[in-house]
């Protein structure tokens, strides 16, 4: 029993750690960019959202699921999930109970969605498990009870993922290395039989992998965007090493700043959230770096404000944020962008 408590803290230990143009073309798939310099400032685009009167704390992470916009609110005292319409902001509800009891979340994770059966997945990584929510019964019924879908082993997890069906998930992946040290690397994942195929590629460089990661079916590629390197590496959809992205900021050696901290497949763009600033003055990214599936960059969007996570909302082509700002959330309209 102690065993399985020490496993317990350490994994909620890891997920509280991750959560809280010239360009030469090499014969290796490697391309180094030199400069970012295309900017376009968008400040005055960007349009703040109200919430109305539902109370959500400072970091929350938006996502786009169906017609609705799914907050999840890491630092809420009461329910932890809120589900707005994503075209006029208008909420809907909110669900899950904070706490160890069996219809309660204990550490909130990330959040997917089954467009199949219209089911929401929330990792609990306190009670090691995804909790099933059937949307429709729920926006009937706020008190609606979850099922548990999975039962997570407490090895390999994933920390954020995307849900394809019940074989088949993409996403980002904590691998333990030693009692207080892991990994983060992409992969993808079958639910039912529990297998995990990671991408095999660290960079030299990077003893201390941390990565978003971000994948699009259709083009067929898997992107990680590196936290502590100005590097982006894409994949095929096997996990497959297909080219290193190097920006002007890339070091080696290492330079203690944060670089990536989100990156989101935007249509057929790439766009990924920058910082460039050195840890101990804070890193969050105000910038987005724009580029094209083959990692080819294309501009950069200046946002000017602090940013903690953001979404893509692919009809109205938007990006909606969470930031540490006065404003909490707002979206930008990407017509004439991207």
């Amino acid at each position: 029993m102690k065993s399985i408590q020490r496993n317990t803290l350490l994994i909620i230990f890891m997920v509280l750690t991750v959560c809280l143009p010239s360009c030469k073309q090499e014969e290796t798939g490697e391309k180094w960019q030199k400069q970012r310099n295309e900017k376009t400032d968008v400040r005055n685009r960007i349009r703040e959202i109200s919430m109305e009167d539902v109370l959500i704390g400072a970091m929350a992470k938006p996502y786009v699921f169906d017609d609705y916009l799914i907050i999840a609110d890491y630092r809420s005292m009461e329910k932890m999930v809120h589900i707005f319409n994503k075209n006029t902001f208008a909420p809907l509800c909110s669900f899950g109970d904070p706490g160890q009891g069996p219809k309660e979340i204990t550490v909130l994770g990330t959040v997917a969605w089954n467009p199949e059966k219209r089911e929401l997945y929330v990792t609990d990584h306190g009670q090691l498990r995804i909790l099933g929510y059937q949307l429709d019964s729920l926006l009937q019924n706020p008190e609606y009870e979850p099922f548990v879908k999975l039962k997570l082993n407490g090895m390999n997890f994933p920390n954020d993922y995307c849900y394809i069906n019940d074989t088949l998930a993409y996403g980002s992946f904590i691998q333990p290395t030693s009692s207080s040290t892991f990994l983060q690397t992409s992969g993808k994942w079958n639910m039912q039989t529990g297998e995990i195929k990671l991408t095999a590629y660290t960079h030299p460089a990077d003893q201390k992998k941390r990565i978003s990661y971000a994948v699009s079916p259709a083009s067929q590629t898997l992107v990680e965007c590196n936290g502590r390197y100005d590097l982006i590496s894409l994949y095929n959809l096997e996990g497959e090493l297909q080219c290193n992205v190097y920006g002007p900021n890339w070091d080696e050696s290492g330079d203690r700043k944060k670089h990536f901290s989100q990156v989101q497949i935007c249509g057929d763009k790439i766009v990924a959230l920058y910082s460039g600033q050195d840890w101990n003055k804070g890193n969050l990214g105000e910038i987005f770096h724009v580029f094209n599936m083959k990692g080819d960059y294309l501009k950069t969007l200046v946002v000017g404000r602090p940013i903690n996570y953001f979404c893509y909302d692919k009809d109205n082509n938007r990006i909606i944020m969470n930031l540490d700002d006065e404003i909490q959330f707002a979206y930008l309209d990407l017509e004439g962008l991207l």
